[in-house]
């Protein structure tokens, strides 16, 4: 459904299914455009509260499991009726609005509160993602979170991890791959990953790199979501 949105034939899908599909869009491409009239047109539609927040989440981990297969290079190995996506590997990011535009979403509304087991499970990955010091340090998880935070427009996260910035080769090949996974993550090759192995990041290091980025867009959508629905 979301291919028919992107190009501009939403018109074929029912109604309610179209109202879903426009959200998921936004929320992915254009998460800071987000207003309260997403919220009203999925309402007009028959979604309650429990469902927005449930639709949002769904779209904010999806964000999360693609970057990680764009990255890795990971390819469907299973049959489906479906007709196989062909994305435009050629095209940029959308544009990006001015700082000052950015919404500023503080934490209350990163987490899933209608779903608690969802919620207490999310907080504890986040912990472990962000907080680790396994493979990576501390500081290298907040360079890729604030970079991928910014890409998001995420102003309350990223300047909340605004005092960390490159002080190395090494640590601007990781802000570097941060910003185009969360920017183009569909033109994400293997050339990137051996940009950090060259920088002297180990094999399993790789991989934390790679999911901190998504679980931070995951977060910054859920968060966006979450506020301008109202959810």
């Amino acid at each position: 459904m979301s291919v028919a949105v992107l190009s501009g034939a939403d018109g074929q899908l029912p109604p309610r299914v179209a109202a879903l599909a426009r959200f998921a869009v936004t929320l992915t491409a254009e998460p800071w455009s987000l207003t309260g009239s997403a919220a009203d047109e999925l309402t007009e539609h028959g979604f309650g509260a429990d469902a927005i927040e449930a639709a949002t989440g769904v779209v904010a981990m999806f964000n999360y499991l693609t970057r990680v297969a764009d990255a890795t290079g990971i390819e469907f190995d299973y049959a489906s009726p479906l007709p196989a996506f062909q994305p435009d590997l050629g095209r940029g990011p959308v544009a990006r609005p001015r700082r000052p535009s950015w919404p500023v979403v503080p934490g209350e509304f990163r987490t899933l509160p209608r779903f608690p087991a969802v919620s207490e499970a999310w907080q504890r990955w986040r912990g472990y993602v962000f907080g680790s010091e396994e493979l990576l340090t501390h500081r290298e998880r907040q360079l890729l979170a604030g970079a991928a935070a910014e890409g998001c427009c995420d102003r309350w996260r990223a300047d909340l991890l605004a005092g960390y910035e490159p002080e190395n080769a090494a640590e601007s090949r990781l802000v570097e791959f941060a910003r185009k996974l969360t920017l183009q993550p569909w033109q994400m090759r293997a050339a990137d990953l051996d940009a950090l192995r060259e920088a002297g990041y180990a094999e399993a290091a790789l991989l934390h790199a790679i999911v901190v980025v998504a679980l931070q867009n995951a977060e910054s959508r859920l968060a966006m979501g979450r506020a301008m629905t109202g959810s």
